[in-house]
């Protein structure tokens, strides 16, 4: 831990980690497929020190039903 973390507290940032998409052809060669090599993790990183903590992103609601 950073000094100024021990004096001040941590600055924290949002920050993901994005995993690469690597694309490659089907079958027939002829269509590219993305495919991802990870998946999106969300974090807070201190500005100074940059110690993460993970975040759990908030469940999104569906929309509203009519009638």
């Amino acid at each position: 831990m950073n000094f100024f973390c021990r004096l001040f507290g941590h600055t924290w940032v949002p920050v993901t980690d994005n995993p690469k998409i690597s694309w490659n052809t089907g079958d027939d060669g002829l269509v590219l497929h993305a495919k991802p090599s990870g998946e999106t993790r969300l974090f807070d990183e201190c500005a100074r020190c940059r110690e993460r903590r993970e975040i759990v992103p908030p469940k999104r609601f569906s929309a509203a039903k009519p009638g």
